[in-house]
């Protein structure tokens, strides 16, 4: 088995996806943003971003990532949304397992993200304009630094597409 790391844009299905394909392959599944929050002093992921800054989250996510990867050989865990600006975590990752980049369509993306109010990486006076120049950076990121990219299209079936992503890391030989 393999440590796998499901990245992407914020709501994107990383964690969904991520329990059900580790359910699939008898594997531990786990999300960076649970393993961050203890080291958070007590807030939540939102408020600490919001407190301390966004360099100051990322040094946080990279610590609990590191921390839960060393000792650990089989694993799919769900990277936060923005862990394509941390450049050490992914640097990490790269050199300890792969990347899957769990792509969607940039239209499908920003009502869901918006259900909980704007999140503080968004412009408040222009959400849907500085959410389509954050989606076109990340999605470059994650591209370059992905050893897979699977599209999900809207998904109706959540199963059917944990299927689609399963047969996919089987056929590139991830699992």
């Amino acid at each position: 088995m393999a440590r796998i790391f499901f990245a992407g844009i914020k709501h994107s299905g990383k964690t969904r996806m991520a329990k059900l394909v580790s359910a699939m392959l008898g594997m531990e599944s786990v999300d960076a943003d649970d393993l961050a929050l203890p080291l958070l002093d007590g807030l939540t992921v939102r408020d600490y971003y919001r407190k301390y800054g966004k360099e100051a989250f990322m040094k946080k996510e990279y610590e609990a990532v590191k921390h839960y990867s060393e000792g650990r050989e089989s694993f799919i865990m769900s990277l936060g949304g923005g862990a394509s600006d941390n450049s050490d975590l992914m640097s990490y990752i790269k050199n300890s397992g792969c990347i899957i980049y769990l792509r969607r369509n940039e239209k499908d993306m920003l009502p869901v993200i918006l259900r909980d109010g704007i999140p503080p990486f968004l412009d408040a006076n222009d959400p849907e304009g500085s959410f389509h120049d954050l989606y076109q950076k990340r999605d470059m990121k994650y591209r370059a630094g992905a050893d897979l990219v699977i599209d999900l299209g809207p998904y109706q079936d959540k199963e059917e597409t944990a299927k689609r992503i399963l047969s996919a890391l089987k056929e590139h030989g991830y699992v």
